[in-house]
């Protein structure tokens, strides 16, 4: 039996290009830092965009934004939404 899935290419948040969405995958830091990106709202399964490159660099979440140290989110990998398919954009197109 063959499919016709895709490998998902997974890229850390501050590769991210600015004005682009993206879901968390999975998250490479120590306890600490893990329950301060959630406190944030950066956590697995979350859609978030990018806002501007940088550092800190500016994430868009549930309509908010943040700033976050580049570094912590070199220790983010994301996974790019398919043009088209990602909620956020769909919120917002009213």
């Amino acid at each position: 039996m063959t499919t016709n899935a895709q490998p998902v290419s997974l890229v850390r948040l501050d590769e991210l290009p600015p004005r682009t969405c993206a879901v968390v995958r999975s998250v490479e830091t120590d306890d600490e830092d893990t329950q301060r990106l959630k406190t944030l709202g950066v956590c697995l399964g979350r859609r978030v965009e990018l806002v501007r490159a940088g550092n800190p660099l500016i994430l868009k979440i549930f309509g908010s934004r943040l700033g976050l140290a580049a570094e912590l989110a070199a220790r983010v990998r994301v996974e790019v939404c398919e043009p088209g398919h990602c909620a956020l954009k769909e919120d917002h197109a009213e």
